[in-house]
């Protein structure tokens, strides 16, 4: 995929992967949404933020102890020396959202987790272990 990234986009194309775990969630179907941002961010983004990359997929408690791995096309116009910083979380849903869920924002009650994306060719973890608060 970062191949055809690269090839079809040109060098501020990159994907991103990241392994994804949570533990302790009730039995059922989820939607994991998972966003880049630019470098220096923290936290969970302000309504008005702009990922450079994002996706969804539908998941189950069981996957998530496990952990699932995901991969993310991120275009960015920064200068490829700062890592991104990465927000995933899961909600209760299928993933139905427009855009990979570009616009999508942790609800209250969501778990989420955070980390700035690991070098280029590794993977990032991130463990899902803050409840949002309204």
């Amino acid at each position: 995929m970062a191949f055809l990234a690269t090839a079809l986009l040109g060098e501020n194309a990159r994907t991103l992967r990241a392994l994804i775990r949570a533990e302790g969630l009730p039995a059922g179907r989820y939607r994991l949404v998972v966003q880049s941002y630019a470098a220096g961010r923290q936290g969970v983004p302000h309504r008005d933020a702009r990922p450079l990359g994002s996706v969804q997929r539908a998941v189950t408690g069981a996957q998530l102890v496990h952990g699932v791995t995901v991969e993310l096309l991120e275009v960015s116009a920064g200068d490829g020396l700062h890592a991104p910083y990465l927000v995933a979380w899961v909600e209760s849903g299928e993933p139905n959202l427009e855009f990979d869920a570009r616009r999508a924002r942790p609800r209250a009650g969501s778990v989420y987790g955070t980390a700035h994306a690991a070098n280029r060719d590794e993977t990032t973890h991130l463990r899902l272990t803050r409840a949002k608060v309204a």
